[in-house]
C-alpha cells in the first residue's frame, strides 16, 4: 500500500485517500509539507458534487497531468495559475460524483494527486450532501500511515 492521508470531519466521518505521486509528484510533495492541518470545508457551487477547502502551499506547485474531468473519489489541487503566486488562491477538493471542474470563467484544469477508494464512495456522498445541506464544518487532514 502507498502513502495515505486521512480527512476527519467535525460532524462525523472520516475519509482515507491514497496519494498518487505517479500523476502529480510535485503536488504530492507540496501537500505533504502542509500536514497536519485543520481548516474549514465548503461545498462547491460551480463544480457540483465537490467539497473543498483553502490551502496555502509553502512551495510553488506546477501544473501536473491536468484535467477538467473529475471522477468520484478524486482529490485535486487547484490554483489561480494566472495570478501572482503570492496572491493566488489555492484549494484542495474531493469529488463525490463525476463532474467537470469549472468556475465562473469556464473549465478549470486541476492536478489530481490522490484518490478515495470506491469502498468509501458512499461515505464521501454522505459527507458531501451533509455539507451542502447543513453548511461549512471543520476538517482535519493528516497522514494515515503507509510510510508517511
Amino acid at each position: 500500500m502507498g502513502k495515505r492521508i486521512v480527512l476527519r470531519f467535525e460532524r462525523g466521518g472520516e475519509l482515507l485517500a491514497d496519494l498518487v505521486p505517479e500523476l502529480a509528484p510535485r503536488t504530492v510533495e507540496a501537500f505533504l509539507k502542509l500536514l497536519p492541518f485543520e481548516t474549514t470545508v465548503y461545498h462547491s457551487r460551480w463544480s457540483g458534487r465537490e467539497i473543498n477547502f483553502p490551502v496555502k502551499s509553502p512551495v510553488a506547485v506546477p501544473r501536473e497531468s491536468q484535467t477538467t474531468q473529475m471522477s468520484t473519489g478524486d482529490v485535486i489541487y487547484w490554483k489561480e495559475w494566472e495570478l501572482d503566486p503570492a496572491r493566488a488562491a489555492e484549494a484542495i477538493a474531493v469529488y463525490y460524483g463525476a463532474e467537470v471542474s469549472r468556475d465562473h470563467r469556464g473549465r478549470l484544469p486541476v492536478n489530481v494527486f490522490a484518490r478515495v477508494p470506491s469502498s468509501q464512495w458512499k461515505a464521501i456522498e454522505e459527507i458531501g450532501v451533509r455539507i451542502w445541506q447543513r453548511g461549512i464544518e471543520k476538517v482535519t487532514v493528516s497522514s494515515a500511515g503507509g510510510g508517511l
